[in-house]
């Protein structure tokens, strides 16, 4: 027989094993209720790390680290933007059947703001034209420990432009290209080195002077090349740049300060000129923008079409990074 006592101890006892039984094993209904709040969370969230993302003040120059990590966050946001908006898009899905409207609602302008100009990007537009002859450029990051060459080299001659840009140029490549191309561009202008930052240009055209190697960029020794051509009658600076990735406290802030250089010496540039390379960022990003701010032209928003997106290779979820390794033009 059990007492008073006895009968109130064990009560607890099975409405705590009750109630932990629901907690993990939860009905449909539960369960939706649960994604609902889930969703409403991320939406929120999304809309949060957007907007201090795209309103965070940007001084290259400031290496404050707070600063720079806070920065850094910003430039993350910014860069998967694209992939932000796709789980938008399923939260948008999931809300139309399961008739949440005000859910919906919340989720059409970050819909518009992340995946909208990837959208925009596949409607053909025609490709730009120019007044008389084209230049081609053509730029290409190399990869050092990349040792296949065949397939680059037969890229090259089948689209043989009248200007090369490469990055991560090392004297595998100094020895296959000269030996595959070397003949087509009689004037080059080269770098090689064993790690990421051997750089090269190869043209057609004469340069009108000699190329600079040493463009001052940041507290780095590595080569960014500068030269010269003469089009068409039209002098034409050519740029290649590789800025250090932003991986670590150390290299994000002497990417920032690169970049810093970069759009002073662009600021006092006054040729047309042509900047390709491998620049670390891409077209969502803070810097993006300010090359845009002081004129100049994504070269795959002028003639290419849909995202162009390079890395991982072949895949739909792809960074934006055409805009990384890629060209910008100032006429």
């Amino acid at each position: 027989m059990h007492t008073a006592s006895d009968a109130t101890s064990v009560e607890p006892i099975e409405q705590t094993e009750s109630k932990r039984s629901l907690w993990w094993k939860p009905s449909w209904q539960k369960r939706k209720r649960m994604l609902h709040i889930e969703a409403w969370i991320f939406v929120s969230c999304a809309y949060t790390v957007v907007i201090f993302a795209y309103v965070w003040p940007q001084d290259y120059r400031n290496t404050d680290t707070v600063y720079v990590a806070a920065s850094w966050t910003a430039a993350i946001v910014r860069t998967f933007i694209f992939h932000i908006g796709i789980v938008i898009v399923l939260i948008a899905i999931g809300a139309g059947v399961a008739r949440r409207w005000k859910l919906l609602i919340a989720t059409v302008p970050m819909l518009v703001f992340s995946v909208g100009p990837a959208v925009v990007s596949y409607w053909p537009t025609g490709v730009a034209t120019a007044n008389g002859k084209p230049l081609k450029v053509m730029s290409i990051n190399l990869l050092f420990i990349n040792q296949e060459t065949e397939a680059i080299i037969d890229q090259i001659a089948a689209e043989l432009p009248d200007v090369l840009l490469v990055q991560e140029y090392t004297s595998h490549w100094d020895e296959a290209l000269t030996a595959g191309i070397g003949r087509l561009y009689p004037h080059a202008c080269t770098s090689p080195r064993e790690d990421s930052f051997g750089t090269a240009i190869y043209s057609k055209i004469p340069f009108v002077e000699k190329p600079n190697l040493r463009v001052p960029l940041g507290q780095a020794t590595e080569p960014q090349i500068r030269a010269v051509i003469d089009f068409e009658g039209k002098p034409i600076a050519l740029y290649n740049i590789h800025l250090l990735p932003p991986w670590g406290m150390e290299y994000t802030i002497e990417h920032r300060s690169q970049f810093a250089d970069l759009l002073d010496v662009l600021k006092t540039e006054k040729l047309p000129a042509i900047v390709g390379g491998d620049f670390n960022f891409t077209e969502n990003s803070a810097n993006a923008a300010d090359l845009k701010t002081i004129g100049f032209t994504d070269a795959h928003d002028q003639g290419g079409q849909g995202r162009g997106a390079t890395w991982p290779v072949n895949s739909f979820f792809s960074l934006d990074s055409q805009h990384s390794v890629g060209s910008y033009i100032h006429e």
